[in-house]
C-alpha cells in the first residue's frame, strides 16, 4: 500500500495542504491592504511596512511565503509522495512543534475573546488551524517513523 494512503501518511498530506494555504494567505497578503493585514494580525512593524518600505514588506512575505511552501514540500515528502528530502524527520518535527506551540494560543484567545468584546476572533480560527496543522504533522511523522531511517550507505568496492 502507498504510504499516503495509510492514515500516517493522509495526516501528513493534511498537513501539507494546511501549509500550502498558509502559504497562498501570504502571498495574498503580500499584495493586500493594510487593513486586511491588520485583520490577519500582523505586527504594527509590518503595518508600519506599509507606509515606509512596501518593496520590503512584499519580499519579507515572499519569503514566508516560500518557508511555508517548503514545510508543505517536506510533508509530501514524508508522506510518501516524492523522494526523502535532507534531515525530514528533523524538519517534520520541528514544524509540527511550531504550529502545535502557536496552536495552544487557542485557550488564551477563547477567553481573551469572551472578556473582551473588540478581540478579533478570527485569532481562535487562526490558533485551530495552527493546531490542527501541528497534531496532523506531529502524529504523521510519529507514525511513519521507521519510514524514515536513513539507509546505510552503500559500500565501495575496489
Amino acid at each position: 500500500m502507498s504510504p499516503s494512503r495509510t492514515l500516517p501518511g493522509r495526516l501528513l498530506l493534511l498537513a501539507a495542504a494546511g501549509n500550502f494555504a498558509v502559504a497562498l494567505l501570504h502571498l495574498v497578503l503580500a499584495f493586500a491592504g493594510e487593513n486586511t493585514n491588520r485583520f490577519f494580525g500582523a505586527p504594527p512593524w509590518v503595518l508600519d511596512l506599509f507606509q515606509q518600505e512596501r518593496a520590503l514588506l512584499v519580499v519579507l512575505v515572499l519569503a514566508m511565503t516560500a518557508l511555508f511552501t517548503l514545510f508543505g514540500l517536506y510533508d509530501v515528502s514524508g508522506a510518501g509522495g516524492f523522494r526523502h528530502l535532507p534531515l525530514l524527520r528533523t524538519v517534520l518535527v520541528a514544524v509540527g512543534v511550531i504550529y502545535t506551540l502557536r496552536g495552544l494560543e487557542l485557550p488564551l484567545d477563547i477567553v481573551a475573546a469572551l472578556n473582551r468584546p473588540a478581540f478579533g476572533r478570527q485569532f481562535i480560527l487562526f490558533s485551530a488551524v495552527a493546531l490542527l496543522i501541528g497534531i496532523a504533522s506531529l502524529a504523521g511523522t510519529l507514525g511513519r517513523w521507521r519510514d524514515f531511517t536513513a539507509r546505510p550507505a552503500r559500500r565501495l568496492e575496489i
